[in-house]
């Protein structure tokens, strides 16, 4: 029989509103970057990028439009289900640990969709600088270094559920 997830009004950690302001002053950053090129950037882009960081297709300049528009809807979508704790499925909830369980998913929802949002914006800049010649690849160490954090922090938060 399931248990009825009761609604619980969680407040979002500081860390976490910090966390907030930051990626958005980045991707307001990263768009405003991506304004002030636009009239510079030739017709062909690159769109896709090989495991190497090496471009293997191109696109027309108007697709590098959809990395800030999948950036928004993600940003604003996360930050909505972030709202619902009580929505989420958990491992291992009872009555006496729902509230960390709670706490721990608003964390963890705000993380991802935080490094999900820092994601895009490094793909838009490194985009824009490969398409006007100024670097010639990914930088893949940073590439890496994002989808580490995006998944190990998504491992933490599992190991710490596992644990209650």
């Amino acid at each position: 029989m399931e248990m009825k997830k009761p609604k619980l009004d969680i407040e979002k950690p500081a860390a976490a509103k910090v966390f907030d302001v930051l990626v958005i002053a980045l991707f307001a950053a990263a768009l405003v970057y991506l304004l002030l090129q636009w009239s510079r950037l030739p017709e062909r882009i690159p769109a896709h990028f090989g495991a190497d960081g090496e471009v293997d297709r191109y696109g027309t300049r108007m697709e590098l439009l959809l990395l800030p528009i999948i950036g928004i809807v993600m940003w604003v979508g996360l930050g909505i289900l972030e709202k619902y704790p009580h929505m989420y499925n958990y491992i291992n909830l009872r009555p006496d640990n729902i509230e960390i369980h709670y706490r721990y998913g608003v964390l963890f929802m705000n993380v991802i969709k935080n490094i999900s949002t820092l994601l895009f914006v490094f793909l838009i800049w490194q985009m824009t600088d490969i398409a006007l010649a100024k670097i010639a690849t990914l930088n893949m160490p940073i590439f890496i270094m994002i989808l580490v954090l995006l998944f190990g922090s998504m491992g933490i938060y599992f190991y710490k559920a596992m644990k209650l």
